[in-house]
């Protein structure tokens, strides 16, 4: 009974996050894990920059917040000199019931904006009070729009046939900053997709080794996880995004069962779970 609920253990628990190295849902493309970080362009003192310029110096970031040229930006809290420090890897979420003073950074969406000047409960995306700011933290993703099919069924609609549901992708990209995180969410994709392969019978042939080579992805990706976590406190389970609707996450703890029942204990096979990460996160050690 022990070995039965370590196992029920391991799978449940390891394959919270997954990402499909093994190809075995071969019929599906996947991801290009190239690296979405943006490269910014050092500042120069020759250079004319204009409001939402993003700029590295000094190992910062900074944000113009108008026309400026020949002033060195620099780490402090005001924004007379015309730029803007960007502190930190989280932007919060524009919210209409707040006020914003000229120079406040806020993420809509996907988007990064500037605030122009005081106003409240102007949306960004429409207002001239807000610029918007291009590729703050990553590189702005050509999503696709919203469905009206994305949650009617298990597999949702993909749009821009790459392998990962629509309503999912977006709100990745809603939900985090960092490239790593965006990254390994999307990764992700294609292997939480295999739960709902196996419950829904996709496989011509799925047998013991086949659930091994899932299960080690799912410790794998489960031991990353914790990495990232190191330095973004906050990450949590891709599942929580993922398996969106009841049906989906019956299909969820459906496919699970599958794969408990098909897999005998073996003592030893999960230790080999490949253990590099940077395939995963993006290059994070």
């Amino acid at each position: 009974m022990v070995r039965v609920l370590l196992l029920a253990c391991l799978f449940f628990c390891a394959h919270t996050h997954a990402t499909n190295l093994l190809r075995l849902a071969s019929e599906k493309e996947n991801i290009d894990l190239a690296n979405i970080a943006p490269e910014h362009n050092p500042w120069s003192a020759s250079s004319v920059y204009i409001a939402g310029d993003v700029v590295s110096h000094n190992e910062n970031l900074f944000v113009a917040m108008h026309w400026v040229k020949g002033i060195e930006p620099v780490k402090n809290n005001i924004n007379w000199d015309g730029w803007i420090w960007v502190q930190g890897p989280v932007i919060e979420k524009w919210l209409p019931t707040k006020v914003y003073k000229g120079g406040d950074l806020v993420k809509y969406g996907t988007e990064y904006f500037l605030a122009r000047y005081w106003n409240e409960n102007n949306e960004p995306k429409s207002h001239h009070s807000w610029q918007r700011i291009r590729d703050l933290f990553y590189v702005y993703p050509n999503l696709p729009p919203a469905h009206r099919d994305d949650y009617k069924t298990l597999d949702g609609v993909d749009q821009n046939a790459n392998g990962i549901r629509d309503d999912y992708e977006r709100i990745v990209y809603e939900k985090f900053d960092s490239p790593e995180l965006i990254t390994f969410s999307l990764a992700a994709a294609p292997t939480l997709q295999l739960v709902i392969d196996v419950e829904q019978n996709r496989f011509s042939h799925l047998d013991e080794d086949i659930g091994k080579k899932i299960i080690l992805d799912f410790v794998n990706i489960s031991m990353c996880t914790r990495v990232l976590q190191n330095n973004f406190p906050h990450f949590r389970n891709p599942k929580l995004l993922y398996f969106n609707t009841l049906q989906r996450a019956f299909a969820n703890r459906t496919g699970q069962n599958k794969m408990r029942r098909l897999i005998p204990w073996d003592d030893e096979f999960h230790y080999s779970a490949d253990k590099d990460c940077g395939a995963l996160t993006g290059g994070a050690p």
